[in-house]
């Protein structure tokens, strides 16, 4: 069974109700008991069996001094104290909450899920029972554990429950049934701070960014500095694409939050944001803080330089475009088919920038490097050849305008080929064939000279695109 040490980490946030049997006096024994077990005297050992002994017939006490034991990893004398606690009142709830808590200590899921619910059978009004058999329940059976909480609602109609619920599927990950619990809440104000966070990332998570910027503004609300709810608003507005607000958040985060901790992902949503604001510099700064943040994450330093090639690009900063995608390739044994056709796709912009720059030479460049890197396709993925033939028949008629050197001939050729065969062709393949066919229908006509060949390509064209007009012309000369 799964670890069940986060119980001890939150299981306690409800805090128990007091005993039924708490009285001054005992709550002065128990104070002075736990300073010497938090103390940890040479004779601590000692001290321990004179308590256990004092007190054996006090089920109040004996379970204080398990908790303080259990809170100092003692765990031998927690379960000490929680026998003779039993020992002495066997329907004693506290003392089956701290029998669940050892085992959570220890791992033993079954073994806490059978205490705690002893403890909601001896005192079905106090909370932590359900509250920590639904935690303890949530990783094995997240809607058996709401339901224990609903029981809960039951008793205690006036206890959170819904926050409860929520947590408990936010815990388990789904994140759907954790917004629809958390919504139930009338006063989002009124929820445990790590409950508007759980729910503010939990609509996050689900795309439902509006959502989630309501819920961090509910927030913001009663702790405006709070960094985890300008973190998630400034995430939200930039996935919106909404730059002023997302940028007015981020500056929230980064300048008037308590206590934040910034992580890689906040500068690479800050560097997106920039980019978004058409800031270029500043969103190379985040970028470059991101990358630091993320060294040996090969995925999320991936994914970074691809980012900062695409603002070099818009910066006109050719060199580092390039050199940033190829980097972003680097972290892969074999560059996926996506990685190059993203370098491809980068050269004939660069080709594109550059010809309306007037530059020829920089311009036929950057096309042959787009047609070299759709070669390395075709051979390292021979399935993408159609797309392959089609991309470099597109950049070497770029590089052969007149199309006399018929430098994208071969390619198209393939092409129709390749198409020709199929039986039932996409729209995708239909479109690229209808840009083949009219190549060959230009190069036989123009450069060969030769109008029958052309006729015949002209009326495969008008097969699958009966009103094309060049393929009109042609047929009827």
């Amino acid at each position: 069974m799964k670890s069940f040490k986060y119980v001890l980490m939150g299981a306690l946030l409800f805090g128990a109700a007091a005993p039924v049997m708490a009285q001054d006096d005992n709550k002065a024994i128990i104070d002075q008991a736990v300073s010497v077990i938090k103390s940890k005297p040479a004779n601590l050992k000692d001290q321990v069996k004179d308590f256990a002994k004092k007190y054996k017939k006090n089920a109040e006490v004996l379970t204080a001094l398990g908790k303080a034991c259990l809170e100092e990893k003692d765990t031998a004398n927690a379960r000490v104290f929680a026998d003779q606690a039993l020992a002495r009142d066997s329907k004693y709830a506290q003392a089956w909450l701290l029998k669940g808590d050892i085992a959570v200590s220890q791992n033993n899921g079954g073994a806490a899920a059978t205490a705690y619910q002893n403890a909601m059978y001896f005192d079905p009004k106090e909370p932590e029972g359900y509250y920590k058999y639904a935690m303890v329940q949530r990783g094995v059976d997240p809607a058996g554990a709401a339901q224990v909480l609903e029981d809960l609602r039951q008793q205690r109609p006036d206890y959170p429950v819904d926050q409860l619920i929520g947590h408990i599927f936010y815990n388990a990950q789904n994140y759907e049934k954790a917004a629809e619990a958390f919504a139930k809440v009338a006063d989002v104000t009124k929820m445990k701070p790590e409950y508007i966070t759980e729910f503010a990332t939990a609509t996050w998570l689900l795309g439902q960014r509006e959502k989630s910027i309501e819920v961090c503004k509910a927030g913001l609300t009663v702790n405006p500095r709070k960094a985890a709810w300008n973190r998630i608003a400034f995430y939200d507005y930039t996935d919106l694409k909404k730059t002023d607000e997302a940028l007015a958040y981020a500056d929230k985060l980064f300048n008037a939050s308590d206590s934040a901790h910034f992580i890689a992902e906040d500068y690479t949503y800050y560097g997106t944001a920039m980019q978004q604001a058409k800031r270029w510099d500043d969103a190379v700064q985040a970028y470059e803080k991101a990358l630091k943040l993320n060294e040996g994450n090969n995925k999320q330093m991936g994914i970074i330089n691809k980012n900062l090639s695409d603002v070099y690009l818009q910066k006109g900063d050719y060199d580092n475009a390039v050199a940033f995608l190829e980097k972003s390739m680097a972290g892969s044994d074999k560059p996926t088919m996506d990685q190059l056709d993203n370098l491809g796709s980068l050269y004939t912009e660069i080709a594109s920038k550059k010809l309306k720059a007037n530059d020829k030479a920089g311009s036929d460049e950057a096309f042959k490097n787009a047609d070299q890197v759709y070669g390395r396709m075709l051979e390292a993925y021979p399935n993408y050849a159609n797309y392959c033939n089609y991309m470099r028949g597109q950049i070497n008629a770029n590089l052969d305008p007149d199309s006399k050197a018929g430098l994208a001939k071969p390619y198209y050729e393939a092409l129709v080929k390749s198409l020709e065969a199929k039986a039932e062709k996409q729209n995708s393949e239909i479109a690229m064939l209808k840009q083949a066919y009219l190549y060959l229908i230009v190069y036989d006509f123009n450069v060969l000279q030769d109008k029958v060949a052309a006729k015949a390509v002209a009326e495969k064209l008008l097969v699958i695109d009966p009103e094309n007009s060049v393929a009109k012309q042609v047929k009827d000369m």
